[in-house]
């Protein structure tokens, strides 16, 4: 399974999974009526991605500074509409996969840095590459990922207003943030992402950071990695005085 993180492989990713969805849609005889079917957001899509893989600095320089963004949120809106139909066709691995594209959308915009309005997508397909993968390199691209992605998520989501609902992506971002960071043993990312949990999450810290413990002393980490975690549970554990 390819990490996605780029335009060229999200592109191709979206046309091998596009033509099972709208074979099954020719299939399936459903009216269109006025719904928006799937060769009309395939063919939106195709359009999108024609200007994705095009250097922004080629854009026309009247268009305004957040184009990008708006670009970028409009693909990730349009990839959803068309998972949505992928579930109603029965072609569940077309709809994982159409979360996944989403991912190299978000590095792209990233990239840009613009700012991210739809979250959810995005960290489903970020958490089914980190949970398919063990090369500790590929665990640090997606965790560093993940890092850049709470950065532009931050204006619409960090104030955390659905802070009861422990599905919310916002949680679950910065917490598989923190376990993939771990996972690629990287320090540095670690320390950014528990920084992260420690400070948007409060709530979450002193379990999350006490089951890391538990996880990094029965496994095979470096003596580096137990002691950012060993440091990280403590702190949490203060803070709870």
């Amino acid at each position: 399974m390819a990490l996605i993180l780029d335009i060229p492989s999200a592109q191709k990713r979206f046309e091998q999974y596009a033509t099972p969805i709208l074979s099954a849609f020719a299939e399936s005889g459903i009216a269109s009526g006025e719904q928006i079917t799937p060769p009309m957001i395939v063919d939106a899509l195709r359009q999108l991605f024609a200007v994705l893989t095009t250097d922004v600095a080629s854009w026309d320089p009247a268009l305004p500074d957040d184009e990008p963004e708006r670009i970028s949120d409009l693909t990730i809106g349009l990839l959803m509409d068309l998972a949505t139909w992928a579930d109603r066709l029965g072609e569940p691995q077309a709809k994982t996969a159409l979360e996944m594209i989403t991912v190299g959308i978000a590095a792209w915009v990233c990239n840009q840095h613009g700012a991210i309005h739809t979250l959810e997508p995005i960290v489903n397909g970020l958490a089914i590459l980190a949970n398919s993968r063990a090369e500790t390199d590929e665990l640090r691209s997606l965790a560093q990922l993940m890092g850049q992605v709470k950065e532009a998520a931050s204006a619409d989501y960090a104030t955390d207003l659905d802070g009861a609902d422990p599905h919310r992506p916002w949680r679950i971002l910065l917490m598989n943030w923190g376990i993939t960071a771990t996972r690629a043993q990287d320090p540095a990312e670690m320390r950014s992402a528990f920084a992260a949990i420690l400070r948007h999450l409060p709530a979450d810290a002193a379990l999350f950071f006490q089951e890391g413990r538990q996880q990094v002393a029965q496994g095979d980490f470096p003596d580096e990695v137990r002691a950012v975690m060993e440091e990280a549970a403590e702190g949490a554990g203060r803070s709870l005085h």
